[in-house]
């Protein structure tokens, strides 16, 4: 198929349910780091975001004009790769390449140029987890056919886990969602989310609760008990409540909140982006930002079922459930819904690897509804 050809036979909605929520994000990225001083009010992180945002279309528009059989041929040598990734990056812990960020080794550090190699992780864990799905034999209603497929996302689950345990959290959406989509029988689903509650309150009773990695304990604590801890680890919850809440019906205004003009929120222009979204534009903003993650969503799940091709209804499902997924995590940490986690609000928050990563995994959907095939024995929801 000719990239002319490509371009006409690809349904471009998710991609415009994307790019308002990347418009909204940049916005209030802007006023999260205003700079009266600067020309346009755009700080330093802000003439970044808007770079990385043009980056992120151009990948985008790469990714989709490539077919979707090169993304197919391409699933297991991508997530092995990823996989001696976070391999080197557990190994180089702690050297100049891997250097210990805010209490965590997860970024890679080459020259003037820091990534977060867990954003791109996601997409190969999304191949082949997709690739699995579509392949010859596999079977929904098979139990041992699901452990395979959940099996490719907890191994770089579980690497992750221990140095960005809020990324590692986005692969049960992905892996789960995708299932259920795929026709998972509902006893199937009820066992693996009690497994994966199960697991989860395994893996906090291991906690460390003394030495450097005891951060996530007290996130944990406080989360219990946020007044005992306001001033320390549920801070962040607190001033992220208190900015939402000020902000009522309509906001305070856009860079009129006070919350974020003061200097009293923390993390406001990454993992709380959305309290300054709270304060300044109010339960209507707010709204406004949440119908657009549904819009996203539900864009992706009717190209899905519209599809024709197994690999491509399991990538684009997959990647809807890995979005909406991440979404409601920060939603809830930023609520104080669960303890504090560091995870990034897709699309919205500051951050090239994020709104890279999620861009050029738009890019694989767009790929994914041109694709052309027969429908097989996989009964899409």
């Amino acid at each position: 198929m000719s990239w002319q050809a490509q371009l006409k036979a690809i349904n471009w909605l998710p991609a415009v349910f994307a790019l308002a929520l990347t418009v909204f994000g940049v916005a209030f990225v802007i006023s999260a780091c205003y700079d009266p001083d600067a020309a346009l009010g755009l700080g330093p992180e802000a003439k970044k975001q808007i770079v990385w945002f043009v980056i992120g279309l151009a990948a985008c528009t790469s990714v989709a004009l490539v077919p979707l059989t090169f993304w197919r041929q391409a699933a297991v040598p991508s997530y092995v790769a990823c996989l001696v990734v976070q391999g080197l990056m557990i190994a180089a812990a702690g050297s100049s390449l891997v250097p210990r960020v805010k209490g965590a080794h997860n970024w890679l550090v080459l020259g003037p140029l820091t990534i977060q190699p867990s954003e791109f992780i996601k997409l190969g864990v999304l191949l082949c987890c997709a690739r699995a799905v579509a392949s010859s034999g596999f079977d929904v209603r098979r139990l041992s056919h699901l452990a395979g497929v959940l099996a490719i996302a907890a191994v770089p689950a579980l690497l992750l886990a221990r140095e960005d345990l809020g990324s590692a959290l986005t692969f049960p959406p992905l892996a789960i969602g995708m299932l259920f989509l795929a026709g998972m029988r509902p006893a199937h689903l009820a066992g693996l989310a009690a497994a994966t509650v199960t697991v989860i309150g395994a893996g906090v009773l291991m906690l460390p609760k003394e030495g450097p990695k005891a951060y996530q304990y007290h996130r944990i604590q406080a989360w219990w008990d946020p007044d005992r801890y306001r001033l320390t680890e549920a801070y962040q919850t607190t001033q992220a409540m208190h900015s939402i809440g000020s902000g009522q019906w309509t906001g305070a205004g856009y860079l009129e909140g006070n919350l974020n003009r003061l200097g009293w929120l923390p993390e406001k222009h990454t993992d709380l982006i959305f309290a300054v979204v709270g304060e300044e534009s109010g339960f209507l903003g707010s709204t406004f930002a949440l119908l657009l993650f549904l819009g996203f969503g539900c864009a992706g799940v009717a190209c899905a079922a519209a599809s024709r091709d197994a690999f491509a209804r399991a990538l684009i499902g997959g990647f809807s459930c890995l979005i909406m997924g991440q979404a409601m995590i920060n939603l809830a940490v930023v609520l104080g819904l669960m303890p504090v986690t560091g995870i990034t609000l897709p699309f919205i928050s500051y951050g090239g690897s994020s709104l890279l990563g999620s861009w050029l995994g738009v890019g694989l959907v767009l790929s994914a509804t041109a694709a052309r095939g027969q429908r097989d024995s996989v009964q899409w929801r």
